[in-house]
């Protein structure tokens, strides 16, 4: 058989013949732990936080700037309720940093008036 006649012969089996099988080809690469992690990450988002008590901003403020010089990490509590009644749900990383009115906390802006409560995570 020539290359022509080999090549003419592909081409006419993946034009005519050859079924993908799409999705089902690739669900053997889904692990166990990654299909897991998506369940775990779907209920962290639908979960509603616990109101934690009202904290003063002054208070806030320097468990913030402890945390920013030390590398800690936070949970920050929002006062803002979502159309159900429910708060936001809480951001918990490092302080990034500051501004005049306002912190940023894993690269995500909060307004110092917004802020319900702060935690410094163990």
């Amino acid at each position: 058989m020539s290359d022509a006649e080999f090549s003419k012969m592909i081409n006419n089996y993946f034009q005519n013949d050859y079924r993908e099988r799409g999705k089902v080809k690739w669900n053997g690469y889904f692990l166990s732990d990654h299909t897991s992690a998506l369940k775990r990450e779907a209920q962290a988002k639908n979960a509603v936080p616990v109101k934690l008590p009202m904290m003063s901003l002054t208070a806030c403020q320097n468990i913030l700037r402890h945390a920013s010089a030390n590398y800690e990490f936070v949970t920050v509590q929002q006062n803002i309720e979502d159309t159900d009644g429910h708060l936001v749900p809480n951001l918990t990383g490092l302080v990034d940093g500051f501004s005049d009115l306002g912190v940023y906390v894993q690269e995500a802006y909060i307004a110092f008036e917004n802020i319900r409560a702060v935690v410094k995570e163990e």
